[in-house]
């Protein structure tokens, strides 16, 4: 199916089910991967026993392994009688930029890589797809070792529809390239047993695939997971008090899906002991649910920059609580230090309410505070740019 006639499938609502015959799971088999020459370990007689031992010096000496790796690894290799596969195998990546490291992890997640039939033949035309769809040097390692799963999933049957629906879900083709520069997992991930029941799931709740492609965009982690880890995600979120039919329910169930209950939890805790209270927690998880994503250390430096030096009380950063949002050091600290240089140069604008300040774009707020006054406030603009960097505040 073209990729024009799969995004059109997949977008009409109530279209999954007639994707899902392109999506079931194919490994490449003993009959592709691996010769059938090389099973049957008990038919090797006296040798069986040495096996073990031969591979765990191999492996030491080829690419590092620790001896507890290298015997873990060797269970799955007692049946090879030469290095001539595993030689094969690991010159092949290493001529394509994989370090000693990457092969021990490589080999770690599936020994039997080693015994590959025909490295070249096998594995090099999948180097050149994803080299074509736009990986190259260092992007390509990475892809492979973040899931080395896909080099064994079958590249037609498997992996060029799995893209072609992601591309699809995403709504584009470098859409598609972020993420998997993120992580490749979702590439191992069955399309008709985790992700179309979990878009039912969202879509459920009213929240468009469009919607979700929002998230995804970011991290597609949140529907990798199993459907019923899904919903209870979603009754957690329920909990916390986040109507499903609110614009803030998808966010809500991404930030709670990034941390565990227990962290989530001491979070919670944390606030209330620098001045929240339950309603007021609840409140503004509601309105920015991914304030929560802060570290407990970053939560308590923030609020104490809030309180201490803006005057704001507890109760007011709750009531704002996209302010924990924002970067202290390029946006906070740089915007509040602009305003006390304005009021105290006497500039009516130094009196404008903090959280509008820090709403502003960082073009809007350099346009409306910092140009305008960089003659007549000495250093003005060199504190502000400098403490923003050349990005510019977040």
């Amino acid at each position: 199916m073209s990729l024009a006639k799969l995004s059109s499938a997949f977008l009409r609502r109530g279209g999954a089910s007639s994707l899902l015959p392109l999506f079931h799971r194919q490994r490449l088999d003993g009959l592709l991967f691996f010769s059938s020459a090389t099973t049957g370990a008990a038919s090797e007689g006296d040798y069986s026993f040495l096996r073990p031992h031969f591979m765990v010096a191999y492996l030491i000496n080829s690419c590092g392994f620790s001896s507890a790796g290298a015997s873990k690894a060797t269970k799955f290799l007692a049946h090879l009688k030469s290095t001539e596969r595993p030689d094969a195998f690991l010159g092949f990546m290493r001529n394509r930029g994989f370090d000693d490291a990457g092969l021990r992890k490589i080999v770690s997640f599936d020994p039997k890589f080693l015994c590959c039939d025909d490295a070249d033949k096998l594995l090099a035309p999948r180097f050149r797809f994803f080299q074509e769809l736009g990986f190259s040097g260092t992007d390509l390692t990475r892809l492979f070792l973040s899931n080395p799963d896909i080099l064994r999933i079958n590249l037609h049957r498997s992996i060029q529809p799995r893209l072609e629906f992601w591309t699809a879900l995403l709504g584009s083709k470098e859409h598609l390239l972020k993420v998997l520069k993120i992580s490749a997992w979702f590439l191992s991930t069955s399309i008709e047993k985790i992700i179309m029941p979990n878009l039912s799931l969202l879509r459920e709740c009213g929240i468009s695939d469009q919607r979700t492609a929002l998230v995804l965009r970011k991290s597609p982690f949140l529907i990798l997971r199993s459907p019923q880890k899904l919903r209870a995600l979603m009754e957690r979120v329920d909990g916390m008090g986040v109507p499903r039919s609110s614009g803030m329910f998808l966010w809500a169930l991404w930030a709670i899906s990034l941390l565990s209950e227990a962290k989530f939890n001491a979070k919670r805790r944390l606030l209330m002991s620098l001045g929240w209270s339950e309603v007021e927690f609840s409140a503004a998880f509601c309105k920015v649910p991914l304030f929560m994503t802060n570290s407990e250390k970053m939560l308590s430096t923030k609020m104490a920059f809030l309180v201490k030096e803006v005057g704001y009380g507890p109760s007011d950063v709750a009531f704002c609580p996209k302010l924990l949002m924002y970067s202290l050091e390029r946006r906070l600290k740089p915007r509040h230090r602009v305003m006390q240089m304005l009021e105290a140069s006497g500039f009516p604008s130094g009196k404008c309410k903090f959280s509008t300040l820090m709403n502003r774009s960082d073009e809007g707020f350099m346009d409306k505070f910092v140009i305008p006054h960089k003659e007549k406030v000495p250093g003005l603009l060199e504190m502000y740019t400098a403490a923003c960097g050349k990005k510019g505040a977040m």
